[in-house]
């Protein structure tokens, strides 16, 4: 996973020690439109689970042109065994009493980066919220988790032993190239058909000159 870009960017130092007990990945299809991806983890240090799920579904009714529209994602709860949970961390802040003037550690627990947020999904803007600057950091996170999901089912499960070796990272590239000479490809198209044009009006030219006109030559076939 740490050789396709969008997940090696959510995982940390820390994760890379659970993950090393990640045994596969498979994906199945639900009855009703969507798809959940299950990660298949062996005995560990850090939680019981033996599979973690992630579950993505589509609207009932589909988008035009026939196209799924992403409705929500669900994530298994993991069952982190004691102080082993990677999805916070622990903040010591030193308190004064004001009467005593001792001074004692407070420690306490924050959220904190991890690809294991992964099974914890953002949920869905609520009509209710009417905080604009909310709903702009949630719509670019439920489409980051979207496209991650998307990019596990599609990419990383189907050629895993490529993503392994870092293979599909030259099919990748070669794919981005592809895209921008199509592009360049109809640029080309464009200067053709513009020297074309100029190949008529310089054509159209010498004919009104005083130049007779050659007859074009046969084309014979053998």
């Amino acid at each position: 996973m740490k050789n396709h870009y969008p997940l090696a960017e959510t995982i940390t130092d820390r994760d890379e020690a659970a993950l090393k007990f990640l045994t596969d990945i498979r994906m199945t299809y639900l009855d009703r439109p969507g798809f959940k991806l299950i990660f298949e983890f062996a005995e560990n240090e850090f939680f019981t689970n033996k599979e973690i799920t992630k579950t993505y579904y589509y609207q009932e009714e589909s988008g035009y042109g026939g196209d799924f529209i992403y409705d929500h994602a669900e994530g298994d709860k993991i069952n982190w065994k004691d102080g082993k949970d990677l999805t916070v961390r622990v903040e010591s802040k030193k308190q004064r009493n004001k009467n005593t003037k001792q001074t004692r550690v407070v420690k306490r627990t924050v959220p904190t980066e991890s690809f294991f947020n992964f099974f914890n999904p953002p949920k869905p803007i609520s009509s209710d919220d009417d905080e604009e600057d909310n709903d702009e950091e949630l719509e670019e996170r439920l489409e980051l988790d979207y496209h991650l999901g998307e990019d596990i089912k599609e990419k990383l499960i189907p050629r895993a032993v490529d993503w392994y070796t870092g293979e599909a990272l030259q099919f990748e590239e070669l794919e981005d190239e592809v895209e921008g000479e199509d592009f360049d490809d109809d640029d080309d198209d464009d200067l053709s058909e513009d020297r074309d044009d100029d190949d008529d009006d310089e054509s159209e030219d010498e004919d009104d000159g005083t130049k007779p006109k050659q007859e074009a030559a046969e084309c014979k076939q053998s």
